[in-house]
């Protein structure tokens, strides 16, 4: 007699074929929530704990075509000056947050990008370490910063078990086609009582319910999976990583991204404000070709801002921001 098949299988590479199991809860009959507004992809969604699934998802062999060089800017400068400080902001304070969290030591930041946040790390006293899938991204953090960041994957990657006092997964996670292994990896590979950090897109927030394939954080085909709290929560207690604090509020996040759909729901060419605010060589779109959208979208933007300001607080409030920050323990 077979043995019964785990509720957890998604964990094992049988997601191919629909419908597929959900890698948080184990539930096997996914609903369809909508299309995306990507052709040719839609957003299943798992009735029990709300996990959202971009299907069909894109081979991990193909992925990287979805991250053109232009995707980073050249010289790895994505927005205008303006932002670009604002970027180094947030990532000096990210870094204090884990300063008052977390003891000196070895950290890992999985998807670190340019490497703001581990020089910033490393300026505080901590070992970093960074991990990226493109050459590209790693490029200044690897030949500006100097910091040691490896290119490959972190889902196999060889790890150190228990050497890190932290893990990062800022806004990296959703970006797994296995997000379920990188969390167990992740587990592994921190010492007890370490910290594990995680921000994703909520899509069980007001903004992913109002804005459907319009939200500005669905992001796909990039976003492999959608997060909710009960499903992020599910992941992590199955890892025994215990969470000790949870926010909805980010002012680097949330009221952006009301801000971005707002737009896109009154049918401006998606995503042209944050075309805008980027840098010219790592835009996608040429303004020239939408003069009047681009004018008005600028027109609209003292009374869209000033709404989204005013529904962020309220979002944090109803646990409902349109990103999700975390911290767990690992037990």
């Amino acid at each position: 007699m077979l043995p019964p098949a785990s509720r957890f299988r998604p964990e094992a590479a049988d997601q191919d074929a629909l419908p597929p199991r959900c890698p948080a809860c184990g539930h096997g009959a996914p609903e369809e929530a909508f299309a995306a507004h990507e052709p040719g992809f839609r957003i299943l969604r798992c009735p029990d704990c709300g996990l959202g699934r971009t299907w069909p998802a894109v081979p991990e062999d193909k992925i990287g075509g979805w991250y053109p060089e232009s995707y980073y800017g050249r010289g790895n400068v994505r927005f205008n000056a303006l932002f670009e400080r604002l970027i180094r902001l947030f990532r000096r304070r990210r870094a204090a947050v884990i300063y008052n969290r977390v003891p000196r030591g070895p950290v890992l930041d999985v998807g670190c990008g340019r490497g703001f946040l581990l020089s910033f790390l490393r300026e505080r006293g901590y070992e970093p370490h960074g991990v990226e899938f493109s050459d590209t991204a790693a490029r200044h953090a690897r030949e500006t910063l100097k910091l040691p960041v490896a290119v490959e994957d972190f889902a196999s990657s060889p790890i150190e078990h228990g050497r890190y006092n932290a893990i990062i997964f800022w806004h990296s996670l959703e970006h797994f086609s296995n997000p379920v292994g990188a969390v167990a990896r992740a587990a592994e590979a921190l010492k007890p009582g370490g910290v594990l950090a995680v921000a994703v897109p909520n899509f069980g927030s007001f903004q992913a319910r109002l804005f459907g394939p319009k939200w500005f954080h669905l992001d796909v085909p990039r976003h492999y999976f959608h997060f909710t709290e009960k499903s992020l929560e599910a992941i992590l207690a199955r890892h025994r990583l215990r969470v000790v604090q949870l926010d909805h509020f980010s002012f680097e996040q949330n009221p952006y991204g009301t801000l971005q759909s707002l737009y896109n729901a009154l049918g401006f060419r998606f995503n042209l404000l944050y075309t805008l605010l980027k840098d010219p060589s790592a835009r996608v779109d040429e303004l020239t070709h939408y003069p009047f959208q681009t004018a008005a979208v600028v027109a609209l933007l003292p009374l869209l801002l000033t709404l989204a300001l005013a529904l962020a607080p309220l979002e944090a409030l109803a646990r409902s921001g349109g990103t999700m920050e975390l911290y767990a323990f690992k037990e």
